[in-house]
C-alpha cells in the first residue's frame, strides 16, 4: 500500500501547482457567496502587515490561495490551470497570453512542483459549478510548455464508495517551494449536497446544492480547493473543494467535484474560453413519496425497481418538455438510463446535459399500462448572475453589434411565469453599433431573421452569417405571441 501511494503521489505531484492571490491595495476579500477567501492560518495573520509582498520570498503570504492542476488544451503543447472558481475569485482576465493585474487589483501567481513560477488570468470560470480554467504567463518567466507535465483528464474513471484516494493541495499556504502536501482517505459516497444549509454557505445557485459532490472521510483543510482527487492507478477522478465543508460535523469530512463525462463538458467549455450552458426541460417538478410511488405502482400492476422519483408538477407551455409531450403529472423514473429519485436528481441530471441535447426521459403516466420512454431535446438553465461569469471567447461572436442567448438565457429577461418565447434574447448590444442605432436592446426577443424563424444561439448565427446590406429582423410581442414589430438592421 505504501509503494502504491507514493507512486501516485510521485506520478501526480509535477502536475499540480499552487496558487497564491495578490492583492495590492488591501481590502476585505470575500468570495462570490459572501464567505471569506481561504487566507492564511490565524497565527500568521498577526504577521500579515509585516509579511513579504514579493511572491518570490520564502517568507511571502498572500492574500489568498489554493491549489491547481496543469491541464493541456486542445492543441498539445496547449497548457492551462484547472481549479476553484473560489480561488482566483476577482483575479485578472485575459484571453490571451498578455496577463495583467484585475481592476480591483488582483494578481493571480502560480508556481510549478520544481520551483519555478509565473502570473495567471482567468480565461473562462463558471460560479455554478465553481470551476475556472487560468492561461498561464509562461514567456515572461522564460517557462518551455513543453517542460509542464499536464494530468491526463481525457477519459473518466467510475468511482465506488470505499474505494481508496489521494488528495494533493496547498493547506494553508505551505506550498511557497512549489511541494504540495499529500493526504489519502476513502470515498464515503457519492452525489451529496453538503448540509447544513444557509444562503451564506453556499450559493443557492450552485450545482452543489442538488448533491454533485463526492464526499471523502479526511478534512480538507483551507488551501486544499483546487488540488486533484487520484484513484490508486493515480487517474484524476475529481478536484477537492475545502469550500464545501461549511459548518459543523462537515469540517471533519472532505468533498470533491467529480470529473466524470458530464463534468468534463463543463472544463472543455471553460478551456475553450467559453460560458457553461446547463440543459433544462421547462418543468416545475417535486418530489414523489415513495408510499405515493409504490401504491401507483400497484394500481397499474407495475413492478418498479425503485421506491422514489420526481413528479412534473407543470409544464411550461412550448418549453422542451412540452413540445415532447410530458404531461402535468407525469412521474419521472430515469434520465439518460440514470435513476432519478428525487427533484435534485432530475435537477442535476438534466442540468448537467448541454442545451440541445436529446435526452431519454422514463416517465410512468397514470392509467398507462408500463413507463415508456420520452425523447426531449433540451432548452438551456437560466443563468441567474450572469456578471459572474468569465468568458473570453464566446461560442456566438455577435452580429452587427447583438449578442444573443437562448431564450430562457438570463432570468432577468425570462422570469418564473413567463411563456416559453420560440425566439432568442439579445444580451448584449454593442454601444454605437449599428444595432444601437437602430433601437435594439438587451431583453429584446428575436424571432425571425429575413423570415427565418430562430430559436437559438446557432440558428441565428446561421441565418445571419452570410447576410449583406438591411436584414429584417421580426421581434417577439407578449401580447400577440411571435408576430411583433419589425426592425430592418442596416450593414
Amino acid at each position: 500500500m505504501e509503494a502504491t501511494l507514493t507512486k501516485v503521489i510521485d506520478q501526480a505531484e509535477p502536475s499540480i501547482v499552487s496558487i497564491a492571490r495578490i492583492r495590492q491595495v488591501p481590502r476585505e476579500n470575500h468570495d462570490f457567496q459572501g464567505r471569506p477567501f481561504e487566507r492564511p492560518h490565524p497565527l500568521l495573520q498577526q504577521q500579515e502587515s509585516n509579511a513579504p509582498t514579493d511572491p518570490e520570498n520564502p517568507d511571502f503570504q498572500p492574500n489568498g490561495y489554493g491549489a491547481g492542476i496543469i491541464i493541456s488544451g486542445p492543441r498539445s503543447n496547449e497548457r492551462f490551470v484547472l481549479t476553484n472558481y473560489h480561488v482566483v475569485q476577482s483575479g485578472p482576465i485575459s484571453p490571451t497570453f498578455d496577463v495583467g493585474r484585475s481592476e480591483d487589483g488582483v494578481n493571480l501567481f502560480v508556481r510549478f512542483g520544481d520551483r519555478r513560477c509565473c502570473y495567471g488570468a482567468i480565461i473562462a470560470a463558471d460560479p455554478r459549478s465553481d470551476l475556472a480554467v487560468l492561461r498561464l504567463d509562461l514567456k515572461k518567466s522564460g517557462i518551455d510548455e513543453n517542460d509542464l507535465k499536464p494530468i491526463d483528464w481525457s477519459a473518466s474513471t467510475p468511482v465506488r464508495k470505499g474505494q481508496l484516494v489521494v488528495m494533493l493541495g496547498n493547506p494553508y499556504s505551505l506550498a511557497h517551494d512549489g511541494s504540495a502536501s499529500a493526504s489519502w482517505g476513502m470515498v464515503s459516497n457519492l452525489a451529496r449536497r453538503p448540509l447544513p444549509w444557509t444562503e451564506d454557505q453556499i450559493s443557492r445557485f450552485m450545482m452543489y446544492r442538488l448533491g454533485t459532490l463526492i464526499q471523502i472521510d479526511g478534512r480538507l483543510n483551507l488551501g486544499t480547493s483546487g488540488g486533484p482527487l487520484l484513484n490508486l492507478r493515480g487517474e484524476l477522478i475529481g478536484l477537492t473543494t475545502s469550500l464545501a465543508a461549511v459548518e459543523g460535523y462537515e469540517k471533519s469530512a472532505g468533498f470533491a467535484i467529480p470529473l466524470d463525462d458530464l463534468t468534463r463538458r463543463i472544463v472543455k467549455s471553460l478551456v475553450a474560453g467559453q460560458e457553461v450552458d446547463y440543459g433544462m426541460l421547462g418543468i416545475e417538478p417535486e418530489n414523489v413519496k415513495p408510499s405515493d410511488l409504490r401504491s401507483l405502482a400497484q394500481e397499474q400492476g407495475i413492478e418498479l425497481k425503485q421506491s422514489s422519483a420526481a413528479r412534473v408538477r407543470s409544464v411550461v407551455k412550448d418549453a422542451p418538455a412540452y413540445r415532447a409531450g410530458i404531461m402535468e403529472n407525469d412521474i419521472v423514473l430515469s434520465v439518460a438510463d440514470i435513476p432519478i429519485h428525487s427533484e435534485y436528481d432530475l435537477m442535476r441530471v438534466v442540468g448537467l446535459h448541454a442545451p440541445e441535447s436529446e435526452v431519454e426521459v422514463m416517465v410512468l403516466r397514470k392509467h398507462s399500462p408500463k413507463p415508456f420512454p420520452v425523447k426531449v431535446t433540451l432548452g438551456k438553465w437560466p443563468v441567474w448572475e450572469d456578471e459572474r461569469i468569465i468568458e473570453t471567447s464566446p461560442r456566438f461572436p455577435s452580429w452587427r453589434g447583438i449578442t444573443v442567448d437562448y431564450p430562457t438565457g438570463r432570468r432577468k429577461y425570462s422570469g418564473p411565469g413567463d411563456p416559453y418565447r420560440r425566439a432568442v434574447v439579445v444580451t448584449k448590444v454593442v454601444p454605437d453599433s449599428i444595432a444601437h442605432s437602430a433601437g435594439i436592446q438587451p431583453g429584446v426577443f428575436i424571432t425571425e431573421v429575413n423570415r427565418v424563424p430562430v430559436q437559438t444561439p446557432g440558428e441565428f448565427r446561421d441565418a445571419t452569417k452570410s447576410l449583406r446590406g438591411p436584414v429584417e429582423l421580426r421581434l417577439y410581442d407578449d401580447q400577440r405571441h411571435y408576430e411583433g414589430p419589425k426592425v430592418v438592421i442596416g450593414e
